[in-house]
């Protein structure tokens, strides 16, 4: 269920990245950073308007209220946003750089996101997620010094199959 609600998300921001102009980048990002950084914040606008909040159950409490750090990485170079997630559901607070804050880990490659964006539609661009996660080409973790996220998500990716 958690797999999905990050399908959703993950693919909604990539699915309205059309042709961003990139916009500087952070001190320390690699000179791509803004680029992807409009792409998910384009992303995480659409979802956010077109998401009625989702029900995630009983392992609501691993995502709600959590903040994420993506890592992005291409030609050896890694460029790192961060967001929040709100217990309705809703992706707040995008920002570029790690969050000291941040619970949660994910971590992929610019070519895979490309591949996410240039789906033909939103069904092809959440199998086409699901297969990267399940293909570990888009890793879900806790983030470094949170032992029980690492430990949660460690028990998530092993069953992670039977989620997706």
């Amino acid at each position: 269920m958690i797999s999905r609600f990050l399908t959703v998300a993950v693919v909604a921001m990539l699915v309205s990245a059309g042709a961003v102009a990139p916009v500087a980048a952070q001190s320390g990002q690699p000179s791509w950073s803004g680029e992807v950084f409009e792409t998910l914040q384009t992303g995480f606008d659409l979802y956010n308007d077109n998401s009625g909040g989702l029900d995630l159950g009983p392992l609501s409490s691993q995502i709600e209220n959590k903040r994420v750090n993506i890592y992005v990485s291409d030609a050896g170079e890694t460029a790192v946003y961060s967001f929040r997630m709100t217990g309705d559901g809703k992706v707040r607070d995008l920002q570029q750089g790690a969050h000291e804050d941040a619970s949660i880990r994910m971590e992929t490659d610019r070519a895979t996101m490309e591949s996410i964006a240039a789906a033909n539609s939103p069904q092809q661009a959440m199998d086409r997620f699901e297969t990267a996660v399940r293909d570990n080409d888009i890793r879900i973790k806790g983030e470094q010094g949170h032992l029980f996220a690492q430990v949660t998500w460690t028990v998530l990716n092993t069953l992670k199959g039977l989620l997706l």
